[in-house]
């Protein structure tokens, strides 16, 4: 039997604010819905939760539905399932922007940061009681082949095996297989995911020797910031999402990423794409200890819910808790929270992962410790160099789109640290030559005015504008593996006046992704058909394209910026 997490999240880190532990979600996914049944009432329960689970609430909301539950009024209970991020489902409560009756962040550490800031402002708790409704541990995601090559699943393969690859300047020709390059790691930006935070608490942890009893005195050593940067030194990028993480290495394969920080049921999730789009991946649980996710649920504790609300909410519950609806969730790769549940297929090696791991659990820090952690972090983490390419043709004084777009580049440039390179790079029918990125630290109120001070007039030289961006960067004397190397570009319109053409581009920026790994990030700014082209760009490079408006571009570029 695997173990269950005692206690996945004890201490609260107040310091940081909700709002650091996740990014809300750009886009919205479709919420989990059945139609009215004709001249029954029906009492509508909203159930917001961490995205994670979403397919497995889906299939077994339905089955709810099927069932006509009714509370003790005659009503019909139908659930408004909707998906979010774990930080965005507390914190939309907590400020009034959302009104669930029930909630599921994917960890309880939201459901504790959330009461504390709740008992501050109101004396009492925003979710009071809470049941997990699965369980899934934080893994070391990584290529089947890869994994083989550094003894697994003979030896115990941990957090020194990722520092002793990250400090390899050869990669993995040091391994025997210089066919796969630099070593490539990735995980979640730690200021705005559940699962980046535990990326560096486990880091730290490695770099310690302990288990337990990590203090600000551990993380003030000079050899654990030496240890956590040279693996942050592997990272490709970081980013908001652990979802994007995962289906981007595994659509993409190893030429992406070597490892990634995910969660135990992405792994099996990705032996379910036919036909598999590279090697199998399996889950390495640290031999140094790792962390769970637990999925807790609970009643929200505001004038909005009523005591129908709680009838409803409570039969749901004990729904999801009961042993069908747990055993279903195997199928989607997580654990039970019923520990009597057996666990069987597909936890098993044809899925790439053990039941009988994790065996050491971690135990999660002091306050104090992990405000010192993160701030470690940001001494220590990968820096980037960023060029911005902004559209300021005619088109851009449309639907106030270039008076929204200074603002999202400025909350861009707001966002990266001192110690990021920066460079814009505006263009209409022209691409407009500026000098070239330097760190924020000293050129940041220049690019703060820069960006503020767009106009749009003229064409679109949108491909030639690319191009510029990538030669540029690519020859740029601070162009190196040390840094996460990206462009931003915002474009609201078709090409009309680029001397290279479309696939001529492509091939550019595909041809030196080997050795330069310039990604690609791009925006389809109220563009209509623009934006399979841009997409294209973007998946050229092993990015995202993002869809943009001028009522979310704020956002967008918020979002863009936990990449760096």
């Amino acid at each position: 039997m695997a173990q269950r997490p005692l206690c996945l999240f004890g201490m609260l880190f107040l310091a940081m604010g909700l709002g650091s532990c996740e990014k809300p979600r750009t886009t919205e996914s479709s919420p989990v819905t059945v139609e009215e049944t004709p001249g029954v009432p029906a009492l509508e329960l909203l159930f917001t939760f961490g995205s994670e689970k979403e397919e497995w609430l889906k299939a077994v909301t339905a089955d709810f539905h099927k069932q006509g539950k009714k509370i003790t009024s005659g009503k019909l209970i139908r659930i408004n399932a909707v998906p979010k991020g774990s930080g965005e489902c507390i914190d939309e409560i907590l400020n009034g922007t959302a009104q669930p009756h029930l909630t599921s962040p994917a960890s309880g550490v939201f459901i504790k940061i959330g009461n504390a800031q709740s008992r501050a402002k109101t004396g009492k708790d925003l979710i009071a009681h809470t049941e997990n409704l699965v369980l899934s541990p934080v893994v070391l995601a990584m290529w089947k082949p890869m994994a083989e090559a550094l003894g697994w699943p003979g030896k115990p393969v941990g957090w020194a095996d990722i520092i002793a690859l990250a400090r390899e300047p050869q990669g993995w020709s040091a391994r025997g297989y210089p066919q796969w390059g630099m070593f490539r790691f990735g995980h979640t930006h730690p200021q705005f995911s559940n699962s980046g935070l535990i990326s560096l608490l486990a880091e730290v942890y490695a770099a310690t020797g302990k288990v337990a009893n990590l203090g600000t005195a551990d993380v003030a050593k000079p050899e654990t910031a030496t240890y956590l940067a040279d693996i942050e030194r592997a990272v490709v990028h970081y980013g908001s999402s652990t979802g994007f993480f995962g289906k981007k290495m595994f659509a993409s394969g190893p030429q992406y990423l070597s490892a990634a920080v995910l969660y135990e049921n992405m792994v099996i999730e990705s032996y379910a794409a036919k036909p598999p789009t590279s090697f199998p991946v399996v889950a390495i649980y640290p031999k140094e200890g790792t962390f769970w996710s637990d999925h807790p649920a609970g009643i929200v504790d505001r004038e909005w819910v009523t005591e129908e609300h709680r009838e409803a909410a409570k039969q749901y519950l004990a729904f999801l808790q009961k042993r069908p609806q747990q055993e279903r969730a195997m199928q989607f790769g997580f654990r039970p929270a019923l520990a009597e549940i057996p666990l069987g297929a597909p936890f098993d090696s044809a899925h790439g992962v053990n039941p009988k791991e994790p065996q050491t659990t971690l135990e999660v820090p002091t306050s104090e410790t992990i405000e010192a952690i993160q701030q470690l972090w940001k001494e220590n983490k990968k820096r980037s160099n960023v060029t911005l390419v902004m559209d300021v043709s005619g088109s851009m004084n449309e639907n106030q789109r270039i008076q929204n777009a200074r603002l999202g580049a400025q909350e861009l440039i707001k966002m990266l640290d001192d110690g990021d390179f920066f460079r814009l790079v505006p263009f209409s029918q022209e691409v407009f030559q500026t000098p070239p990125a330097t760190a924020l630290k000293e050129s940041r109120s220049r690019e703060l005015n820069a960006a503020g001070s767009l106009i749009a007039n003229g064409g679109t030289a949108l491909y030639d504008a690319v191009a510029y961006a990538y030669q540029q960067q690519a020859a740029a004397p601070n162009q190196a593996r040390d840094k996460i190397s990206a462009i931003v570009v915002l474009s609201d319109g078709a090409d009309t006046h680029s001397r290279i053409r479309l696939d001529a581009l492509l091939q550019l920026i595909r041809a030196n992704s080997e050795n330069s790994s310039i990604r690609i990030f791009t925006i389809g700014y109220d563009s209509g058909g623009q934006a399979k082209v841009l997409q294209q760009i973007s998946d050229a490079t092993q990015a995202k394209y993002y869809e943009g408006k001028p009522e979310n571009i704020r956002d967008v570029f918020k979002d863009i910026s936990t990449f760096f």
